[in-house]
């Protein structure tokens, strides 16, 4: 048996000579990982300003529609710093009065600005201010990570939201440039390649290539899907006891529907029961909107530049009950109507000449013969499908519970490259009524049938001429401070290793076709690079990840805390 061990025995500690530096050694390393991977892998950055909004946004406020429940953002705009004369995109309050009248994308409920109240002192003198009750909270732009490394090893994709280098500033020294800032865009036009901006959409030709031979460049459906705009949502119906609102949906001739306007009291499902004709339904753009809702007027910035937009996405929820009738959903672009027909267990696509929009006349079919797809999701059960019509960029897709049924080819369907450009750049060209209009008609004859979750929303409408321009007065000169590049009057040809940026806000993004400057590296062998290019040395990587949605920050705090964790998302 074991004696005890006396009071006088210890155990022996084990070393510890090496623990420290071992601890600073993995320290060092893992400051230097992080470093490293912040300079070739991934970085984080902040969205300053609403260049690029919806898609990603900058210092915002949140509204919330009191009447219909529709939330929106309205851009915030920073204040200027009168130290140095420039907007100072970190200077963001915590809450704002609302100096302007805000108007629901969705129902057009006009939502008042703050008022203001007139404050006296102690010595009579009478100043104005708001009440703090009536400001809105504003929340910071998204912060997101951008990949570095991708750009070293494959060229940057068309339609890629990028951040690069700024080669832009109007007072920067040209002795001695430093390029420092740090912008966000989507790539628009690759090396060599000359880019031209028509009725909303891009196309690419070469440099010496006739405009008319100019290629449409149409986005993936993961990029498309991000881009589109809300015009009306179904789903959010005003109270019933507003007055004088209207329901844009409204019924164009015979008998059947609930529902839309003229069909009894506004609801969320349109009910069609009518086995003997047809009647249909046309969308108002026009009605009780201070504002024309298939124009290229976004909600984000409250304005437009007044461009009709005909890139439509019309989508439901139908349920077929009773009958074989055919179900129609139609838009027009341009002179034409599309007609996506939907029968039990098949779908049919027509392209028709249009005769008149007010009402819908249709003339000459376009096509031989419709195209045809069977679709088995269809029939009188009862049974749910989702259905989605859309016309972007000179396609147009059928889709059923997201598969695509249908699509037009450049064969069957594709712009007139040619009269688009004289179009655009004939100062005497007048629109014409029912041609840049777009039409949005629903027709159901010989059923009985529900359509729920109907929804409208427009593709992006990307500008073509500066907010000056008239026939009168062109845009100005390549060399001026505001060249308007990739305009029909001024296509910009992209050198190598040259690419062209623009943001998704059209309206207010200051991106490069506006840039007058040109590139200038006086330190690196005096690199040059003509006005409204980035340098590809400018690149910096990808945008891929919101991983702060837009956080709102507290009175007492100096950063934006409590994002929108169910915002996070990926980038397209």
């Amino acid at each position: 048996m074991a004696e005890p061990s006396s009071s006088g025995d210890k155990k022996e500690k084990p070393r510890t000579e090496g623990s420290v530096k071992e601890t600073i050694e993995s320290i060092l390393v893992a400051f230097i990982l992080a470093f490293v991977f912040r300079a070739f892998v991934v970085e984080a950055f902040v969205i300053p300003t609403g260049s690029m909004g919806p898609t990603l946004m900058g210092a915002h406020m949140r509204i919330t529609c009191p009447d219909c429940g529709y939330s929106f953002q309205v851009n915030y705009s920073t204040q200027v710093n009168y130290s140095t004369g420039k907007k100072d995109d970190t200077d963001i309050p915590s809450s704002a009065p609302r100096k302007e009248d805000y108007y629901c994308p969705n129902c057009g409920y006009v939502i008042p600005r703050t008022k203001q109240k007139v404050v006296a002192n102690n010595r009579g003198e009478t100043t104005t201010a708001y009440d703090d009750a009536d400001f809105s909270p504003v929340y910071f732009g998204d912060r997101i990570l951008v990949l570095k490394y991708r750009y070293l090893f494959e060229q940057p994709n068309r339609f890629d939201v990028v951040v690069f280098k700024s080669p832009y500033e109007s007072d920067r020294d040209p002795a001695d440039p430093k390029y420092t800032d740090n912008y966000i865009k989507r790539l628009i036009g690759k090396p060599l390649e000359s880019v031209m901006i028509l009725d909303g959409d891009i196309y690419i030709g070469s440099k010496g290539l006739p405009p008319a031979q100019f290629q449409i460049q149409r986005k993936p459906r993961y990029i498309q899907d991000a881009m589109w705009q809300s015009v009306y949502d179904n789903d959010y119906l005003p109270h019933e006891d507003r007055i004088g609102w209207q329901d844009p949906w409204t019924i164009e001739s015979g008998s059947g529907w609930k529902g839309p306007q003229g069909g009894g009291p506004p609801r969320r499902e349109f009910q069609f029961d009518n086995l003997k004709s047809a009647s249909a339904i046309l969308f108002d753009s026009r009605v009780d909107h201070p504002f024309d809702s298939l124009t290229d007027w976004i909600g984000y910035d409250q304005h437009d530049n007044g461009n009709y937009v005909s890139d439509l996405k019309l989508s439901c929820v139908y349920r077929r009950n009773a009958g074989q009738g055919p179900l129609q959903l139609q838009l027009t672009k341009r002179g034409e109507c599309f007609t996506a027909e939907f029968l039990p267990g098949k779908v049919m696509l027509r392209r028709t000449k249009l005769l008149g929009s007010e009402p819908l006349k249709l003339g000459q079919e376009v096509w031989a013969k419709p195209l045809e797809a069977a679709a088995p999701e269809l029939d009188a059960s009862g049974r749910p499908a989702e259905i989605e019509f859309t016309n972007v960029d000179y396609v147009v897709t059928v889709r059923i519970n997201g598969r695509a049924v249908l699509a037009t080819t450049d064969a069957d369907y594709k712009p007139d490259v040619k009269a688009l450009y004289e179009e655009a750049t004939d100062a005497g060209f007048v629109s014409r009524p029912g041609t840049d209009h777009a039409v949005v008609r629903i027709n159901a004859a010989s059923q009985t049938c529900a359509i729920e979750h109907l929804r409208l929303a427009r593709d992006i409408y990307y500008i073509n001429r500066g907010n000056h321009y008239t026939p009168e007065a062109p845009p100005s000169h390549p060399s001026s401070d505001e060249p308007f590049w990739a305009s029909p009057q001024n296509i910009m040809d992209l050198g190598p290793d040259e690419y062209f940026v623009m943001g998704d806000n059209s309206q207010v993004s200051l991106d490069a076709r506006f840039w007058g400057a040109r590139v200038n590296l006086p330190h690196e062998g005096n690199y040059q690079v003509g006005p409204g290019r980035v340098p590809g040395r400018f690149m910096l990587g990808k945008a891929f990840f919101v991983y702060w949605p837009a956080g709102y920050r507290p009175e007492s705090l100096p950063y934006g805390v409590r994002p929108d964790f169910g915002d996070m998302r990926f980038i397209h």
